[in-house]
């Protein structure tokens, strides 16, 4: 785990938090504008046994992380566990270290969640097959915009690859092949998927400021 006391260490994983949060808003806004549309229209031609697997793929992710139960979930159970290890371990690191990776992800996620009635974005599958072309906002029904799924695997990534930098390499394997098979079967469009990586970052850094600091010392 990373030594929290190491000021250097701290402020150093705060700005790649921030760095990794603006390069994702600016690689949104670019696939916004330029690769959303093209993109979505070429994956319609996916072969169906591909989209099946791939399918099956997320199905799995979300069995396994209790889709079906609570998104919220692991979230919640994270902060149970935080504020149980400030009576049962001695230890200054760990509880605080569970509250910042519960609050990033469930804070992560509810604000997602929050933000796609706004936005009202069809998915690319919605939007193929309407007469508004390959890309519809604020539509009287929408929840593309920001992906749920991703900022999920998104907002558990960053705040572990604080915490475990070791093991980052690692870490990053699921948010990416979760997020990419979200945008291979038109179910999100890639500035979706970068939206909710952005986001997650951008409340991991807030929250290595707010609650991974009280660890230190």
């Amino acid at each position: 785990m990373v030594n929290v006391t190491d000021e250097r260490a701290g402020s150093g994983h705060r700005r790649a938090l921030l760095v990794a949060a603006l390069a994702a808003g600016a690689s949104c806004v670019v696939a916004i504008v330029a690769v959303d549309g093209p993109l979505a229209v070429a994956l319609r031609s996916l072969a169906p046994e591909v989209e099946r697997g791939i399918q099956s793929f997320v199905g799995v992710c979300e069995l396994v992380f209790a889709f079906g139960i609570s998104p919220y979930l692991y979230g919640g159970l994270l902060l149970v566990a935080g504020v149980v290890a400030f009576r049962a371990t001695k230890s200054r690191l760990v509880p605080w270290a569970l509250l910042f990776v519960g609050l990033s992800h469930v804070t992560a996620r509810f604000v997602a969640d929050i933000l796609k009635p706004p936005f009202s974005r069809l998915r690319p599958f919605e939007a193929l097959a309407s007469e508004g072309g390959h890309d519809t906002w604020f539509a009287a029904v929408g929840n593309s915009f920001p992906s749920g799924h991703a900022v999920h695997f998104w907002s558990l990534f960053f705040p572990l690859a604080v915490l475990f930098p070791r093991w980052r390499a690692a870490l990053v394997v699921l948010p990416v092949l979760l997020s990419a098979a979200r945008v291979a079967v038109n179910d999100h469009y890639l500035s979706d998927v970068l939206a909710s990586a952005s986001l997650a970052a951008l409340v991991t850094w807030a929250y290595a400021v707010a609650v991974l600091e009280r660890g230190r010392g």
